[in-house]
């Protein structure tokens, strides 16, 4: 759950805290105060797309930080998807951050590790769940329906719906294959000789699996010998080259034996005579060791030519085959086994048209048991919400889930075999009709309320934002909504913005927003209410004022959540 919220340079709002807790958590002020912002700010940290104009006047960047406690939350997806992207669990908590410049870019932290946008929603999308004035549109869109028919039903729904999935792509494959066989005569003799020139090609090359790492190696020495050969070369020529007359090993040679002459003549010359003929004897060994090494090197300019070839060949085979010589042979055994069966079934379509036969029964098999799961958890849904209805002071409601089999040729779609909708009638003796029809703003809320009620016991979704559910609706429905809320509440954590006394009467935590003008600047201040402060709030939405009556009837109304 969201254990705390910083936001900075954010809109009218210079720098507040919010602290959040269990249960229903309540944000109210005047209009103009910037209730909203509070969820405009966790939508950013969440994955919303990022604005310049979020940045209060006067500020190069604006920030948000959300502070969650993820330690009740027991699900793997959940900590593999952080594991996946390097974020480390610190003891339980999760700290995500968004930084937005005036240049228009952002930076995501989790944990302070930088994420993109997209795993941003991902993280999110398992722990907040916010419901916008805008988003009631939602379950006006007919194609999330099934969707949300799914969430309730559970596990099992989920699990048949992907089987059906898995066994309506195979399906559409094979039908694929008849397609092309159908609308080219010659394509399987087309296809024949695609596949044995690949395979002749393939089998040719004769790669093995480990041959690319050994011919980059190679590559690699002949590169470095090549260089080395050419200095060794480079060393003898120089050491062999004899220039007008001799090579400098023999021109040392005479040097030390001249020098010799001349120390029986001059004794002093003796040392000078036996350095020359020292390194004489080392001149000659380096020599004889030079060409020795050269020897042993033996390069051979052919072996690169023909290493460099087949690098080029591997090259050309993976442009054509796959990725890696493992890839590339195996689709030459895959090429093989499917030409035996060209060669073995002459007439492949009549196989083709047998095996759709048999997997168009599989699949409506499928189709109908997820078609009859949904039926069953559909009527439970039907009464779960209209109860819900009811209790949201629509005691004459009724909600319909309707399923109209699907035309045969558009029969199979990924969601199923029926088109499924949520169908509503508010008072007696209206017939149902799409969710579309529905015109009262205070209408489309509740059912919507509804819906997240229902849903919220079988989500896992540990926090929930209501941003103004109660917006046109009158003051009965608004303790009706509060009713509700508080209900959601005892298994989510629940954040609402509102302006009814109602619902803030039924929080449990209340914070009140207020702005004052300082300097010319607009302020927003976030205040946890006391008792007192909650009263007082409480009040003020009921009347507009502090009397001791209005005082009154607000502790009363609080008093009547908390018996």
């Amino acid at each position: 759950m969201l254990v705390r919220l910083e936001i900075r340079d954010f809109a009218v709002i210079s720098n507040i805290v919010f602290e959040p807790g269990k249960g229903l958590n309540v944000i109210s002020g005047e209009t103009g105060a910037g209730k909203s912002l509070i969820v405009d700010a966790i939508s950013l940290i969440l994955g919303a797309k990022a604005s310049r104009n979020l940045i209060r006047t006067g500020s190069h960047s604006c920030f948000a930080e959300a502070v969650f406690d993820c330690s009740e939350i027991d699900d793997e997806d959940f900590r593999k998807l952080l594991s996946d992207n390097g974020i480390e669990d610190d003891e339980g908590m999760l700290i995500i951050s968004r930084t937005v410049y005036d240049s228009g870019k952002s930076v995501a932290r989790v944990n302070g590790t930088g994420v993109t946008n997209t795993v941003l929603r991902e993280i999110s999308s398992l722990l907040v769940d916010i419901h916008g004035q805008h988003d009631t549109q939602a379950i006006f869109d007919e194609a999330k329906h099934v969707n949300l028919l799914d969430r309730f039903a559970g596990g099992e729904c989920i699990r048949i719906h992907g089987e059906y999935v898995k066994c309506l792509q195979e399906f559409k494959s094979i039908v694929l294959s008849i397609k092309e066989i159908s609308s080219s005569p010659d394509y399987l003799e087309r296809r024949r000789e695609y596949l044995e020139y690949a395979v002749s090609e393939i089998d040719s090359a004769a790669f093995k699996d480990d041959e690319e790492e050994l011919l980059f190696e190679t590559r690699k020495k002949l590169s470095q010998n090549e260089m080395l050969f050419a200095s060794l070369t480079n060393a003898q020529s120089l050491m062999s080259s004899e220039g007008a007359f001799q090579t400098p090993v023999q021109s040392l040679d005479q040097v030390s034996r001249e020098l010799e002459k001349a120390s029986r003549t001059d004794s002093s010359l003796a040392e000078i005579a036996e350095r020359a003929k020292a390194l004489s004897l080392e001149l000659d060994a380096l020599s004889s060791d030079i060409d020795k090494s050269l020897a042993e090197r033996n390069y051979d300019e052919g072996l690169k030519e023909r290493t460099e070839q087949r690098i080029g060949l591997l090259y050309e085979l993976k442009a054509k085959y796959g990725s890696t010589i493992a890839d590339i042979n195996k689709f030459a055994s895959e090429s093989k086994s499917e030409l035996e069966k060209i060669e073995k079934n002459k007439d492949i379509l009549q196989d083709l048209k047998k095996e759709r036969a048999a997997k168009e029964k599989e699949l409506l098999k499928i189709a109908e048991d997820l078609s009859s799961l949904r039926k069953e958890c559909a009527v439970k849904l039907e009464k779960a919400i209209t109860q819900e209805l009811a209790d949201l002071e629509m005691p004459d409601a009724v909600f319909e889930v309707s399923f109209e089999r699907r035309e045969k040729a558009r029969f199979f779609s990924l969601s199923g075999i029926d088109d499924i909708a949520f169908r509503f009638s508010a008072n007696p003796g209206q017939e149902v009709r799409p969710l579309s029809a529905i015109v009262s703003g205070g209408e489309a809320s509740r059912i919507m309320l509804a819906i997240k009620n229902v849903l919220s016991r079988v989500d896992l979704i540990p926090t929930l934002i209501f941003d103004e559910i109660d917006t046109g609706v009158s003051g009965k429905a608004s303790l009706a909504i509060a009713n509700k809320l508080k209900a959601i509440a005892s298994v989510h954590q629940v954040l609402c913005v509102t302006h009814t006394a109602q619902i803030a009467a039924a929080s449990d935590l209340g914070f009140v927003l207020t702005k004052k003008v300082a300097d010319g600047n607009t302020e927003t201040v976030c205040t946890e209410l006391d008792n007192a402060g909650k009263i007082s709030e409480v009040s003020r939405l009921l009347s507009g004022s502090d009397s001791d009556s209005s005082l009154r009837l607000a502790e009363d109304l609080i008093g009547s959540f908390n018996s």
